[in-house]
């Protein structure tokens, strides 16, 4: 479990990874959802605030949010602020004791009572936000966290930018949803699973724009080995010119497609992944010609999978 420590200091991870704090009292807060309290100063964790909500009302552009516990909440960003992040301090497990033992999890999940199913946890509508180490538990019928993008103007929200590493994300319909068409997003480390609709998604077309230079890396996308662990898609997105790469992609539950590109721009590349099932169209689905499918394992040998290593695109 990482150490809890003020703002002079170290944060160790789960993985021993060490990143320095920002000392500086005016761009970083804490939250702990035990033992902090929204009268705090939010300072350090030893007087953290209690909720998110409130460290998302006092962060300013630049800002860090640090916290452990259990936030049971349903948000939506500021799309005046730009480049905030939000960091898990604890491990990635359900805080079953935290009310007593206070184990350190760091997980994302609805209220515990007035929660609207339909709704995601987190709406980001402000570039550049990042997050860390968080273990998300989406409603049963939205996403997870929805990056936001509408038409240019005064008023203009664009969730472009953002960052999602080492993340952890389970059940819920959707885990991560595109919309209106954000771009330069990366995802990396992380562990999709139990999506009853699709992990990652565009849910409005290419709206604005086509997700554009998208980086999906060193993802595993859970199996459906007869626990509905597995997702009922992976990724279903029209991109332009991004990359999905080593990521491990096990058997979908049902019949969806792993990965469905179509109505995309084209110029992505799917490169050194892992497969499960058969590599084919009826399990991926590549639309556009200038697509690059190169170097891929799948477990199923095909024309274009000799050895069963992916030298072009799904067969028909």
């Amino acid at each position: 479990m990482a150490k809890r420590i003020t703002t002079a200091g170290w944060l160790k991870d789960v993985n021993d990874n060490f990143a320095e704090l920002d000392p500086s009292p005016s761009t970083t807060y804490f939250v702990d959802t035990v033992n902090g309290s929204n009268n705090n100063d939010g300072q350090s964790f030893e007087n953290a605030y209690a909720t998110m909500a409130k460290a998302l009302s006092v962060v300013a552009t630049g800002g860090k949010i640090y916290f452990t516990g259990d936030i049971r909440e349903q948000l939506t960003g500021s799309n005046t602020l730009y480049d905030v992040s939000i960091i898990g301090v604890g491990s990635l497990h359900h805080p079953d004791k935290l009310t007593t033992e206070h184990p350190g999890a760091c997980m994302w999940r609805m209220p515990a009572s007035g929660g609207v199913e339909t709704t995601p946890l987190l709406i980001v509508r402000g570039r550049g936000w990042k997050f860390f180490n968080i273990f998300f538990d989406g409603p049963a019928t939205a996403a997870a966290v929805q990056l936001v993008r509408t038409a240019e103007g005064a008023s203009e929200y664009d969730a472009s930018h953002a960052s999602f590493i080492g993340c952890r994300f389970t059940t819920g319909q959707n885990h991560i949803e595109n919309n209106g068409g954000v771009s330069n997003i990366t995802i990396k480390g992380c562990e999709f699973r139990g999506s009853t609709a699709v992990s990652i998604v565009t849910v409005s077309g290419a709206g604005i724009a086509f997700p554009l230079n998208w980086k999906i890396e060193d993802n595993h996308f859970m199996p459906d080995n007869g626990f509905a662990s597995g997702n009922a898609g992976h990724i279903d997105m029209p991109m332009m010119n991004c990359v999905i790469k080593n990521n491990t992609f096990g058997l979908v539950v049902g019949d969806a497609l792993y990965i469905d590109l179509s109505g995309g721009e084209g110029g992505n590349m799917v490169v050194g992944n892992y497969f499960a099932g058969v590599y084919n169209t009826a399990d991926y689905l590549k639309a556009e010609a200038s697509d690059m499918w190169l170097g891929n394992w799948c477990t199923v040998e095909a024309v274009t999978a000799p050895t069963g290593f992916t030298i072009l695109v799904p067969a028909a």
